[in-house]
């Protein structure tokens, strides 16, 4: 049987500058930029407001 996929929901800061986040998953302990986690969904933001 397969691991269930794990959704992130507990995550600490690991690093933050002036383009990214990066956090750790508490629960599985990947590490990820908090724009993965959003997958781009829900952003205002676009290349088209360049």
């Amino acid at each position: 049987m397969a691991d269930p996929v794990c959704k992130h929901q507990r995550t600490q800061l690991i690093a933050k500058d002036d383009d990214a986040q990066y956090v750790e998953c508490l629960d599985c302990g990947e590490i990820f930029e908090v724009g993965e986690l959003n997958d781009g969904t829900g952003s205002s933001e676009s290349l088209s407001d360049a």
